[in-house]
């Protein structure tokens, strides 16, 4: 059993420093509101005093946590007023991930995010915020020799985690600015920083400036307005850029036994094991620009928490891939699911909807274009032909596909989505279907599976399609002939 201890010091800077980052926007909004016109010192005594509570708190948090694991379990106690002890069987734990930020690898540490069963959604169970390599590795090894316990596949050979696996997936430098170009965050952080700004209004003359544009509007400097707005939206697409290529940086992925490895990242070094048996689906994402050049992107749908960073359950496997190299990946980390199985497509009578549902949201905004900005805004009436033939395009790519045991959902255009899901991990499956899709015997299929919230859909499936697919979820899910 190893000796209880306690986290790296530098646990105490990481700790303040993501506190501090956190309060930086509301002290700064204090000081502001607190200085007025006139600065004094006055106006920093609740920036100071919020900074000694958070050093103050970091340096008892780390002094009360300590931690110790054995064969059988991980033994945590924390808490500076309230004492907590938790003891978390190491056969019970889902999922490890773990990240090498700056101030650890100053200190040649690593943080360790621990997810078991029963935590809350999103949650790590446990975070070590500073301990060695050397540690982690160990902790790693013994959570598989605790699962191999439980599952009696205990073998003779030394554990395949202490020896050298192949790669099977990398990405090249250019790969990384590839699919960091391709990427389309632009509109995330544009969001953000609008989000970030709508914490200022009591400091930035909103309205004054509306008016001011409104002027400038109809003045004719709506070139200069547009001018402004593109600038925008350039300079929060070379954000998400930078931040996808610090990301995506030195991406590998290696199968051990039944573990899936992912290892990335530049400035933020992370590691993230999958159990293969947490695995509950495999999702490709093609947006237009990558699907014209013949790329998609991979994820697996994890039953946990943000172990990478991303969506709750949702594991990027591959952020950029030729789509005829996705099959033999998969089959290499999942060999349960078949990619090649042919998708069915809708029925024709579904086109005319797929054709009008795009309009319902274009014909307004289009005649009040063309009637506002005439003559010239006669042009916007152009989008409503676009809309149709993207509702076409839409029509075309979605379907469904069944096998004994795998169900495939397809759908989109600009982003199109395939999801692939095993029978046994199929949550609920719903068969829906409105008044004017009663009409046109039409029906929407979607199904759930873990994490909650995580679900795929097609719309306008042949109901008898649809029953079809309800009665193959209704057979026995152990049934995989």
């Amino acid at each position: 059993m190893m000796p209880r201890r306690r986290l790296h010091p530098i646990a105490v800077v990481s700790g303040a420093g993501k506190e501090l980052k956190n309060m930086a926007v509301p002290l700064l909004v204090i000081m502001v509101a607190g200085s007025r016109n006139d600065f004094s010192w006055h106006d920093l005594i609740v920036p100071l005093a919020a900074l000694a509570y958070t050093i103050v708190m970091g340096i008892l948090s780390w002094i009360r946590f300590t931690y110790e694991w054995n064969e059988d379990n991980l033994l945590v106690e924390e808490g500076v007023f309230v004492r907590k002890r938790r003891s978390i069987p190491l056969e019970r734990i889902h999922g490890i991930s773990v990240t090498e930020g700056i101030w650890q690898r100053m200190a040649g540490v690593v943080q360790v995010h621990i997810e078991a069963a029963g935590d809350a959604l999103g949650e790590a169970e446990v975070t070590l915020r500073a301990i060695s390599r050397e540690e982690a590795l160990r902790l790693q090894r013994c959570v598989e020799q605790a699962k191999h316990k439980v599952e009696n596949a205990a073998r003779s050979e030394p554990p395949l985690a202490n020896r050298p696996h192949p790669a099977l997936f990398t990405l090249s430098m250019k790969e990384v600015w590839v699919a960091s170009l391709t990427s389309g965050g632009a509109l995330g952080v544009f969001a953000a920083l609008c989000a970030f700004l709508s914490q200022l209004s009591d400091f930035i003359p909103y309205e004054a400036l509306i008016r001011d544009l409104q002027s400038t509007w109809n003045g004719h400097g709506r070139w200069y307005i547009a001018l402004f707005i593109l600038s925008l939206l350039l300079g929060a697409y070379g954000v998400a850029i930078v931040q996808n290529m610090i990301r995506y940086a030195s991406f590998v992925v290696r199968k051990q036994e039944d573990t899936i490895v992912i290892t990335r990242g530049w400035l933020e070094r992370k590691a993230v094991s999958v159990p293969v048996a947490r695995v509950q689906g495999v999702v490709i994402h093609e947006n237009w620009l990558r699907r014209f050049f013949g790329y998609a992107s991979v994820s697996i749908i994890h039953a946990g928490g943000r172990l990478d960073g991303s969506g709750a359950g949702d594991v990027v496997l591959c952020p950029l891939v030729e789509k005829r190299r996705v099959a033999s990946i998969i089959q290499t980390c999942l060999p349960e699911y078949d990619l090649g199985v042919p998708f069915s497509p809708l029925p024709k009578r579904a086109k005319r909807r797929y054709m009008l549902r795009p309009l319902v949201w274009l014909v307004i905004p289009a005649i009040l274009a063309a009637y506002m900005e005439r003559p010239w805004g006669m042009a916007a009436l152009l989008v409503l032909p676009l809309g149709a033939w993207i509702g076409i395009r839409r029509f075309r790519i979605a379907g469904w596909a069944l096998s004994s045991r795998q169900l495939a959902l397809r759908r989109g255009w600009f982003r199109q989505t395939t999801t692939y899901v095993l029978k046994r991990y199929v949550q609920s499956l719903e068969a829906s279907a409105t008044w004017w899709q009663k009409r046109k015997r039409l029906a929407t299929i979607s199904i759930a599976v873990m994490p909650l919230g995580t679900r795929a859909r097609v719309v306008d499936v042949d109901e008898e399609d649809a029953a079809s697919i309800y009665r193959w979820l209704q057979g026995e899910k152990g049934d995989q002939t």
